[in-house]
């Protein structure tokens, strides 16, 4: 199983995650984060990852890092999560 670790400055779960606490997320379908990081520069990149039913995200929001058990999917340059948008 892929694993990915990053630092972020934006966390997006869809509607299918449960919270069990403040530092995990359960997957209780397929389902999506999107997570919006950024360099050195200041360039933010949006990276989209699917992760099966069962799967746990964990959160260290103190150092801004995520544990997704996947790759990502996708990515693309710039903020592109729906953040503020209805």
């Amino acid at each position: 199983m892929a694993h990915t670790a990053m630092e972020f400055t934006f966390v997006e779960f869809d509607n299918n995650w449960t919270s069990g606490g403040t530092v995990q997320y359960f997957a209780t379908t397929t389902a999506q984060v999107i997570v919006v990081a950024q360099d050195a520069t200041g360039t933010k990149t949006t990276y989209w990852f699917k992760v099966a039913k069962g799967g746990v995200v964990w959160i260290t929001y103190a150092e801004n890092l995520i544990f997704i058990p996947a790759k990502c999917v996708r990515r693309a340059p710039g903020d592109l999560t729906n953040c503020g948008r209805g």
